[in-house]
């Protein structure tokens, strides 16, 4: 491990060859997973290629592994698009691995509907596969990692309302826990003693974490627009003295505005969100996420406040478990007003309260 971190280039690549078929198995040892873990980060553009390519037939059971899947993420998100494809694929469909049509597809109509329309896959074959790939990732609450968003988000688009809703609630606890703090690799702590483990859980929760990438942000945005209202309130809870880290973050201050937006138990929602925000204000006003949270209590959905990308984001719903409304044109309609919008693109399947009434709660009230 010192011989690939620190010397030169002509003298790390005797070791990356002699290692090289033996990457699999190093990958999956709680010790040897470090190693793994600087060859990655310091291999050659020929050598990760040679690396990506080695894991064809071997991605899913990488994901399922609790140490495994740190290195497979790792690889993900230092892979170049091609890559990342190649490594998709194959959680999606068995089929997929041996096909070249999609070598030149553009990225972004590399969706999991286009794939199925393009190359003419049973849609049931396909969500069939990424339940078995899926299911034991969530039982064995292998989901901080950016690979498997992306995974999940994907299967949300094909899955029915039942296999939705399943997924949603099996995530929530997980996100709503604390996340793993160790030196390098998470996944290595879910192989200490459970006195160790304790220890090294931190307490800030997962859903935190996830928030630094635009995956993150539209998981934890399922969870709580899907979710049950006693979901909610775990999420919420578990937010509690976080949520300025949460306003004050790119994709975090969006997850805070869709919370004050559909969320009923305004009382939990005082309590947790806008009795820690009132203390912030000053530096909440000058920041320009903190403003977003404040601005949607007084203008909700303004699109001076918030851009076409941010109103997508938030305008983000699972297919299956949403009336069928043309979300599109709403969206397009926000977007043309010149002085804001409307909360009806806020959409959440168990909100009942009247928005107006929430807002005015949430802003006079408290």
């Amino acid at each position: 491990q010192l011989c690939v971190k620190w010397c030169s280039h002509s003298e790390r690549d005797p070791v990356f060859v002699a290692l090289q078929p033996h990457l699999l198995d190093l990958s999956l040892d709680e010790h040897t997973v470090f190693l793994v873990h600087n060859i990655i980060k310091m291999a050659t553009r020929k050598q990760f290629a040679s690396f990506i390519y080695s894991l064809r037939g071997h991605v899913a059971s990488l994901l399922c592994h609790t140490i495994g899947a740190a290195v497979l993420d790792h690889a993900f998100c230092q892979a170049t698009r091609p890559q990342k494809r190649s490594l998709l694929l194959e959680l999606y469909s068995t089929e997929l691995q041996l096909s070249n049509d999609l070598k030149e597809e553009k990225p972004c109509r590399f969706s999991l509907l286009n794939i199925i329309s393009k190359l003419g896959l049973q849609k049931s074959s396909v969500l069939q596969h990424m339940t078995t790939v899926i299911q034991p990732v969530l039982e064995k609450g292998i989901v901080e990692y950016s690979i498997v968003h992306t995974v999940i988000l994907e299967y949300l688009t094909i899955a029915d309302k039942t296999s939705a809703l399943d997924v949603i609630r099996q995530l929530i606890p997980h996100l709503t826990q604390g996340t793993y703090a160790v030196d390098e690799l998470s996944g290595v702590a879910r192989f200490l003693g459970k006195s160790e483990v304790e220890k090294k859980r931190s307490s800030k929760p997962l859903l935190i974490q996830i928030m630094q990438t635009k995956e993150g942000l539209k998981l934890g945005l399922a969870c709580l627009k899907h979710g049950l209202a006693e979901d909610r309130k775990r999420i919420i809870k578990s937010l509690k003295w976080r949520i300025m880290k949460l306003a004050l973050s790119d994709y975090g201050c969006l997850f805070v505005i869709c919370l004050l937006s559909i969320v009923d138990n305004t009382e939990l929602v005082t309590e947790v969100v806008i009795d820690v925000l009132k203390k912030q204000l000053k530096e909440l006003i000058f920041d320009k996420n903190g403003r977003h949270p404040l601005l949607q209590l007084f203008h909700p959905l303004c699109s001076r406040y918030l851009t076409l990308g941010e109103l997508f984001y938030l305008n983000y719903n699972v297919p299956s478990l949403v009336s069928k409304v043309n979300f599109g044109s709403k969206l397009d309609d926000v977007a043309d007003k010149e002085h804001g919008g409307s909360e009806d693109t806020l959409v959440a399947s168990d909100s009942k309260e009247d928005p107006i009434k929430r807002q005015q709660e949430l802003l006079v009230k408290s």
